[in-house]
């Protein structure tokens, strides 16, 4: 299974679109927020996938959660946007809250940086896909409990 993840898409709806149609076996996309309009835009035009969508510090009028979990093919995600976390200064909180709840797998954004980093205490690996308003996301391929990350560019 692949699973498509993107994050701060900061109004370019037209990144967004590239991106969903050069990954058509992604049915499943996590969004990590800052670009909620272009979110809902792609769940709309895209029936045929799965969208889970969090929260980001710009989505001021959004109602979606700030967290998200999801059981993938023996992986558990979580999914945050990150900034609640103090991600710009240290994965820390972020490692400890995936610990919590027994996810494999830490997505997370706001930096704008893509970085894919364990923690060597816990186990759970961080996953930022870099901010799609500089062309960046990554693809996750699961199977039966073990898992694969791409940092990629639309560009």
């Amino acid at each position: 299974m692949n699973i498509l993840v993107w994050s701060d898409s900061h109004g370019h709806k037209e990144y967004v679109m590239r991106m969903l149609d050069k990954e058509p076996e992604c049915k499943t996309v996590f969004f990590l927020g800052d670009g909620m309009s272009e979110a809902e835009y792609a769940k709309e035009h895209y029936p045929d996938r799965s969208f889970i969508l969090v929260k980001g510090n710009n989505d001021w009028h959004s109602r979606a959660e700030l967290y998200a979990y999801k059981h993938l093919e023996g992986v558990t995600f979580m999914a945050c946007h990150g900034d609640m976390l103090s991600v710009r200064f240290s994965l820390r909180e972020l490692f400890n809250k995936a610990d919590s709840v027994r996810a494999h797998i830490a997505l997370y954004g706001h930096t704008h940086v893509p970085k894919t980093e364990g923690d060597p205490y816990s186990g759970v690996c961080a996953v930022n896909p870099g901010a799609l308003c500089d062309g960046k996301y990554c693809v996750i391929t699961v199977e039966k409990g073990d898992y694969s990350i791409v940092h990629k560019d639309i560009f």
